[in-house]
């Protein structure tokens, strides 16, 4: 089995999906899977994702293309994804952002050595002509605390870490299908949960793409809303069936407020 697979759902993305591919080509980590799942992409992206691999013979049999009849989107990629991979931890990259070349030996290695399900990193905000250095969480054993400051922080995401493949499948860890916003809060607190062991490697190794002007979170608007509502209130619906609400009740009641906070604000939408 690879060490770390990497699922990477692709749509559209034909500007960005070959500085994508050439970050994950260029790892230094060397027993690595790569899945790309094309979500029936109606552009360039997957023809330019094989002429990219040509340069990294030494890939190619690591690589898998996932193909969609139509488009399903990100959380149906991710799942398809994840059902191919067979890495001791996975990892997701979104197509248009890009990796730090060894992202996922830090990881990995940070990840093995502090026996820990999740090992996660710092990230950049990357814009066209500057990358601000955005902090993560630092990691404290009471689990409790932790989560109360995760549920707290206003970032919450999926691809800057590596997850076991074991924890994922012995709890059945998927996203909510059809989600367009608000997906990896989901996942990432279901993760976090379950997790016994978590470590952080204090060093920036993703890059978020800030300047895809078609990316979700430039195209705001009533479903998003709903669906990262549905999310808080199926989170608070998992911490009820775990007997723990209590515990973060504060928190969830905060990301309710936050959610419905245009509502309020906007007298259109009274």
């Amino acid at each position: 089995m690879p060490k770390v697979s990497v699922v990477i759902p692709v749509y559209n993305v034909v500007n960005f999906i070959e500085r994508c591919s050439r970050s994950l080509f260029e790892q230094t980590l060397d027993d690595m899977e790569f899945i790309f799942v094309d979500d029936a992409s109606s552009d360039d992206s997957i023809r330019i994702l094989q002429e990219t691999l040509d340069d990294y013979p030494q890939r190619k049999s690591q690589i898998h293309i996932v193909h969609h009849i139509s488009n399903l989107g990100q959380n149906a990629a991710r799942t398809n994804g994840l059902r191919v991979a067979t890495g001791d931890f996975i990892a997701f990259c979104d197509s248009d952002d890009y990796v730090a070349i060894d992202m996922y030996k830090s990881l990995y290695e940070k990840a093995i050595k502090e026996k820990a399900d999740v090992a996660y990193c710092d990230f950049f905000m990357a814009y066209s002509s500057y990358n601000e250095y955005y902090n993560t969480l630092k990691w404290c054993s009471d689990r409790t605390i932790f989560l109360k400051q995760y549920l707290s922080q206003g970032w919450s995401v999926l691809w800057n870490m590596i997850i076991s493949r074991e924890l994922l499948l012995a709890h059945n860890l998927y996203s909510l299908e059809r989600l367009t916003y608000c997906e990896d809060f989901y996942l990432t607190v279901r993760i976090l949960f379950y997790a016994n062991k978590i470590a952080k490697v204090n060093d920036a190794l993703y890059y978020y793409n800030r300047m895809n002007n078609s990316s979700i979170m430039h195209n705001m608007n009533d479903k998003t809303a709903n669906d990262e509502r549905k999310v808080y209130l199926s989170t608070i619906e998992f911490f009820a069936s775990k007997g723990v609400l209590t515990n973060f009740q504060r928190e969830m009641s905060w990301r309710i407020l936050k959610n419905k906070q245009d509502l309020v604000l906007n007298p259109n939408r009274h």
